[in-house]
């Protein structure tokens, strides 16, 4: 505040008389000398800036300083060879922020603009005297080879250039901004915009100017100062903007929300960053080699979830080193998001298991059930029928009455048929063989009991009880349907074992035309029971079925 204090102290001072001949044209210089001063201020806190900052201030300080010739006495020769500086100064910060340094091509033109400026004035001011100038006869004023011919000449000249450095400034800026991107476009397109608009003005003043040695074009500085006030306002807007972006990391926030993968990071990022080559690369070995063979030069940040090891990596325009603040909570904001995806990811994989451990129980549970009603259907009822039997037997033998052998016989034979569904019963529910000797001898006897070929291709060796179990059902009910709905003439089974999963297919050479997705539908209770038995495993059911040229079911269960 002190600063800012002294500084419109001392430009209301230099200007002085000005205050009495135009009090409109003072009040305007110096509310854009302080304001240019006050935007310098802001900027010295942003890092980097501190020499655009000072050019700001200066551009304000010799803005007023321009009009310490309304003193008269000997300050007319120096506002004109120094009356210009504060255009210097200003062109100086529209071409610099919000890059740390100036390029060589501006600096280079800063140079060669100032330096005919300075040359082309200062021999204004040596080829000229006082009267000329419309400064008091008794003034000071440097001259040394009066020539009121060459000086109007030079005044010609020296505007002239001024006028198409002028140009040359505008086009600079026109350039500057087309060929800025992201974060850095947002922030200097008003800036530019605003330095157009006080170029053309300044312009506009060097016309007047150069048009009459003796008037001061007063109007023309009034329009000039109220269009330069746009230029400090301008970059106290960009100071605004940039504030205001690292709000936007709330945006970010909601944004991955949605999906915390690096696919929604990365989409998030480019979004709030306004960087479309922005790249977000998972922490692994492969991903660093490939960052480490990328083009140089650009921005690396890695992404932690607190002090912990890199969960992912961050490659971004290097522009964006200007907006550290904004980048570095960007990517604190993507390692929580990720951090809780990784959670949440562990959580559901810890239930997803927990599932899978559940069902695997389930089918041991219906397993071990079908063998203990197997094995009571075999070693109760069956055994009681089968003693039951041979008493009749007996009884047979030991009887002479016609009738009572014939009774007898009858009720053998019926018991005997009994027997044999209940047998069948008992190889439905869990088949003896399979327990016994293996998923191969437990589907050729399901393939003998049929009423067409099929051939069975099954590895020798025995597989988990419950995977053995769960394919020979399957087989049973697609074996089934194909009976039922195939029209088929003959029927493949084979049984592959993979390193990580066993497969099963059953191709028939039948009508075919089974929708894909038929296992998933409720109308097909068969192709339902079978992805419901393969899915209590973890596998996979296929269904290929063109018209007209079979169906080949494949069931695909990972190995344990």
């Amino acid at each position: 505040m002190a600063v800012l204090v002294a500084a419109g102290g001392f430009c209301a001072l230099v200007q002085g008389p000005q205050w009495r001949s135009s009090a409109a044209l003072a009040t305007v210089n110096l509310a854009v000398s302080l304001l240019f001063v006050f935007t310098g201020l802001m900027l010295r806190k942003e890092h980097g800036q501190q020499g655009t900052a000072w050019a700001l201030m200066l551009a304000g300080l010799f803005r007023s300083v321009d009009f310490i010739d309304a003193w008269h006495g000997p300050w007319s020769p120096y506002t004109l060879v120094f009356g210009g500086v504060d255009r210097i100064f200003g062109a100086w910060a529209l071409l610099r922020y919000p890059n740390p340094a100036l390029s060589p091509l501006h600096r280079r033109y800063l140079v060669a603009f100032a330096g005919w400026m300075l040359a082309g004035r200062t021999l204004l001011a040596v080829t000229s005297t006082a009267r000329w100038d419309g400064a008091p006869t008794a003034s000071w004023w440097p001259t040394l080879f009066p020539d009121e011919q060459l000086s109007e000449v030079l005044n010609y000249v020296a505007h002239g250039g001024e006028a198409v450095g002028g140009i040359t400034l505008l086009a600079l800026l026109m350039i500057r901004l087309k060929r800025t991107r992201g974060l850095d476009r947002i922030v200097i397109t008003p800036i530019i915009v605003a330095g157009i608009a006080a170029v053309v003005a300044g312009m506009a003043s060097a016309a007047m100017m150069m048009l009459s040695l003796s008037g001061t074009p007063n109007g023309a500085y009034l329009t000039e100062g109220v269009v330069d006030f746009a230029i400090p306002v301008a970059f106290l807007i960009a100071v605004l903007q940039r504030m205001l972006l690292v709000r936007n990391v709330t945006e970010l926030t909601a944004q991955i929300a949605a999906g915390g993968d690096l696919g929604a990071v990365r989409r998030a990022l480019r979004s709030i960053l306004h960087d479309p080559t922005l790249d977000v690369l998972d922490a692994s070995e492969p991903s660093l080699l490939a960052l480490d063979s990328g083009p140089p030069g650009r921005l690396v940040s890695y992404i932690r979830a607190g002090h912990g090891a890199p969960i992912a990596v961050v490659v971004a325009d290097p522009v964006l080193v200007r907006y550290r603040e904004l980048f570095d909570a960007a990517t604190a904001a993507s390692g929580l998001a990720l951090h809780n995806a990784q959670l949440q990811a562990r959580a559901a994989q810890a239930q997803l298991e927990q599932v899978k451990a559940s069902r695997a129980r389930i089918v041991e549970a219906e397993l071990a059930e079908r063998r203990r009603l197997e094995r009571d259907l075999h070693d109760g009822v069956q055994q009681h029928l089968l003693a039951i039997t041979a008493s009749l037997t007996a009884a047979m033998a030991n009887t002479v009455d016609e009738e009572a052998s014939a009774a007898f016989r009858e009720a053998r034979e019926g018991l005997r048929a009994v027997l044999a569904e209940l047998r069948d019963l008992a190889h439905g529910i869990h088949p003896a063989v399979l327990s016994q000797s293996g998923l191969g001898a437990a589907l050729e006897g399901i393939a003998e009991r049929l009423p067409l070929p099929v051939s069975v291709d099954v590895p020798p060796g025995r597989l988990d009880a419950a995977v053995e179990a769960t394919l020979y059902f399957i087989a049973c009910e697609a074996l089934a349907n194909v009976v039922k709905h195939a029209g088929a003439d003959s029927v493949h089974v084979t049984v592959r074992a993979g390193q990580s999963r066993l497969v099963m297919e059953i191709e028939d050479d039948g009508i075919g035309g089974v929708a894909a997705g038929a296992c998933h539908e409720e109308s097909s209770h068969g192709l339902a029971n079978i992805a419901d038995r393969v899915g209590a495993l973890d596998g996979d059911v296929v269904i290929d079925s063109p018209p007209g040229q079979g169906t080949r079911l494949a069931v695909m269960i990972p190995c344990a």
